[in-house]
């Protein structure tokens, strides 16, 4: 298998990459691996001190949880932990940034998340305790949204008289009129919604699915990079399937 990957976007969190070459299987396992495999930092360990507000301490705890946390884990190892702590009292709204951490490398990324509003005489106090898991043990783990499609190759043949029809329906404005043709502007774009094929009443545009070529999404949630992210998960299949050949290899001994 012949894999070919180019950088198609680069903008803030969101790494899109254009992959040529591959099967739906393997871009699975990439996805899956992003999402289960990669590690990250997490509160997991909620010590309540006090808590008279509306909200109950599973609650809370379980919101707070989900807040994602920037760390550079060669500093951390597999079972050491950071620690922070949340101190406030009302009337206001608690928001993650809030949350005050002991290690200054450690950064709390959903600074304006709300976790719960506090009247007059309300507060709440506690001690947070994070550790380093993946997200096949919760989902406050993974590290990125991650998505994958087809690409898709849009033809339209020599007899279209450019009536305009499919370029006023396409959602994604990739069609345009040039010299009396309609031509495609960003085939990539395409997301096969088959409207400009639908509103060809003529039957002149044709959409075919590119079975090898495949648009990668991965939209990190600000715990690593999505680069990072992506090379992370490489690594844990590049693990796997050692991990596979050895079992494979145990069974012919």
């Amino acid at each position: 298998m012949n894999l070919e990957v180019k950088q198609l976007e680069k903008k803030g969190n969101l790494l899109k990459l254009l992959i040529k070459g591959a099967t739906p299987e393997l871009m699975n396992s990439f996805r899956r691996a992003i999402m289960l495999e990669v590690p990250t930092l997490a509160i997991e360990e909620v010590t309540f001190f006090e808590n008279n507000s509306v909200m109950f301490d599973e609650f809370l705890a379980h919101r707070i949880g989900m807040i994602p946390i920037k760390a550079d884990l060669k500093d951390y190892k597999k079972n050491e932990t950071a620690k922070f702590t949340l101190d406030k009292e009302g009337p206001c709204t608690v928001y993650g940034k809030d949350i005050k951490s002991a290690d200054p490398s450690v950064e709390i990324i959903g600074k304006k998340v709300p976790l719960v509003k506090l009247n007059k005489g309300q507060r709440v106090k506690m001690e947070l305790i994070a550790t380093i898991s993946t997200g096949k043990e919760h989902s406050k783990w993974q590290p990125a949204i991650v998505g994958y499609r087809n690409t898709h190759t849009i033809t339209v043949d020599k007899e279209c008289n450019a009536c305009e029809d499919c370029v006023k329906h396409c959602p994604k404005n990739i069609l345009e009129v040039k010299a009396k043709k309609i031509v495609i502007t960003d085939a990539l774009k395409c997301n096969a919604c088959k409207a400009c094929v639908n509103y060809c009443d003529k039957g002149h545009i044709k959409l075919e699915t590119d079975p090898e070529n495949f648009v990668f999404f991965i939209e990190s949630h600000g715990q690593s990079d999505s680069e990072e992210v992506a090379l992370h998960a490489i690594e844990a299949l590049k693990e796997k399937v050692s991990e596979f050949k050895k079992s494979i290899n145990s069974l012919k001994e």
